[in-house]
This record gives C-alpha cells, structure tokens and sequence, in this order.
C-alpha cells in the first residue's frame, strides 16, 4: 500500500525538541560483537550513571525530553522509567533489543515494540505512544513499521530522516501525517534536524554532527527550521557524556567516529545549549502544536 503523505507545520515558530535514547554504551547496530544480546550482561554498565548526569542537566534548564527507552533497559533498570515519569519527562520506546527495523518483518516489528512496551509499563510508565527505531531505521513513508505503529495505535513517529543511507533522500524534511488507505490508520513522522555539510545532507541535531560544527552553525540550522514552522528535533544517547566510556575494541571506523568523536566535551557543550530562556519540549508537546498549512 502506497500510504498518503501530508506535510505539517506549526502556526508560528516551532519549538525545540529534546529526545534520548535511552540505552547503554554496548548497544550498538550491524557490529557483529556489540550487537548480540547474549553477551550484553557481561559488559560493565553505565547507563545509571550517565543518565543522572543528563537528568541533572536537563532539570537546571527547566526542560521537558522526550526518553525513548529500550525495553532491555526497561527490564534491567526500572528506576530510571520510573525517575523519568516522576521528572515530568515522556516516555516513548527505542524497541526491546536495538534492532534495526528494517531487518524485521512486520510481525518481527510488532512482537519487539509490543515487548518494549510491556516492560516500560511494568517499570511504572503510562503506554507509550511515541516511538523511535534503532539507528534511524524506518526508511521511507511506505515502510511496514511505520504500519505496524498506526495500527497499534502510536501518535508519532520519530525515526525517519531524508539522510543517506538512513533515509530517502526524497523524504520530506518536516513533521508529515502518514495515512495508510483511506479511511485507514495513520501517523504522524516527525524527522530530526537536519542541515548541509560535507556537500550532502546530515543529522545536525545531536551525535557526532553536534560536536563537530560550530555552535553558530548548528544554531543557524536550528534557527531555520524552526521559523518554517518545523519542530528542531535534537537526540541525545546516554554514552555520549560519559566521562569513562569504556574502549570498544575491534568497533568499525564509523562507529569510532560515532562514539568517541570530541565526545569528552559532550556534556559541557549540551548544557550550554540547554539554555532555560528557550526551553525544550517533548515530542507529544511540539505533536499538539502541529497543523496542516500551505507549503
């Protein structure tokens, strides 16, 4: 089914975003070593840790984040769904096992995000309505998670991107309404920011993007989307403001970059941003102020 796309956008200046994904240094996509869940409880955890350092500088600015937490995490460290919903924060979900979607067919998908879901409840969480895939990996509006999502229910989507190979690269740039048939489910995608650089499109808002350029760049690209009315959705993982990330032998060179990049100056420069007089919101917040508007 070839679903049908609407673009959406906010009546004045959107609002910026915050979002984490909540899973520890070890959960990593396509390493054949990181990846496999059965060696996960013999590496040393620092998820508790890091989390308190982003909870801490989340709450000094006054913001609200939307945490998309990792049914694995959930299971293992209930405290911390729990320390989000007492914070105000959202609660979303990042799947049970960081798979990629795209490497699940749709009853795969849904048996992972039905598990994820079961055990942020269980940790004290309301049912979850907002989700995000493992390493951007809802492709495209036709994919069959997207699907899966608006037939189960979800509210938004948080995964597409128009940045190769993640995404299309035809993707719409801003939050869209996917409908599947008519009358029929739908969703709402809501795409991170996203900016030139290097002659191509990237992911300006977070990761190793947000450490290598300037603070007036990824201001400016920020500052754009939003007076087009478009949410600048940041993402933030945990392991990035570990002062004692633990090495990762053996990671490929682009997951080096990923995680070590100027990771060291990570948590300074995301309090700097951080800036109470413009506050972050959660998804389900910047999901309330979208409309549909012409282009």
């Amino acid at each position: 089914m070839i679903p049908t796309v609407t673009p959406l956008r906010t009546a004045g200046r959107a609002p910026r975003v915050l979002t984490i994904d909540v899973e520890d240094w070890f959960h990593v996509c396509g390493d054949d070593y990181f990846s496999d869940p059965r060696r996960w409880d013999r590496f040393v955890p620092r998820v508790e840790t890091t989390m308190a350092l982003l909870f801490g500088a989340i709450e000094r600015g006054g913001h609200r984040a939307t945490l998309f937490f990792l049914g694995w995490i959930a299971g293992r460290y209930p405290d911390l769904v729990r320390e989000a919903v007492r914070r105000g924060h959202e609660v979303g979900v990042h799947g049970d096992l960081h798979r990629r979607a795209d490497e699940m067919d749709s009853e795969g998908f849904r048996a992972d995000l039905l598990a994820a879901s079961a055990k942020i409840q269980a940790a004290g969480a309301p049912p979850p309505r907002v989700h995000r895939a493992a390493e951007w990996s809802i492709r495209r509006p036709a994919d069959p998670a997207l699907e899966v999502l608006a037939r189960e229910g979800y509210a938004c989507d948080a995964s597409m991107t128009r940045v190769p190979p993640l995404g299309d690269a035809a993707n719409h740039p801003g939050p869209q309404t996917i409908r599947f048939g008519e009358p029929g489910p739908d969703i709402v995608e809501m795409p991170p920011l996203t900016g030139p650089g290097f002659g191509r499109s990237l992911l300006m808002g977070g990761g190793w993007a947000f450490r290598m350029f300037s603070r007036d760049r990824v201001a400016a690209t920020e500052s754009g989307f939003r007076d087009r009315g478009w949410p600048a959705i940041f993402t933030f993982h945990p392991w990035e403001v570990d002062p004692d990330h633990p090495p990762m032998e053996g990671i490929s060179p682009l997951g080096r970059l990923v995680h070590f990049y100027r990771r060291t100056s990570t948590l300074e420069r995301l309090e700097r941003w951080l800036d109470p007089s413009d506050p972050c919101a959660a998804v389900s917040d910047a999901l309330s102020k979208l409309q549909r508007l012409a282009a």
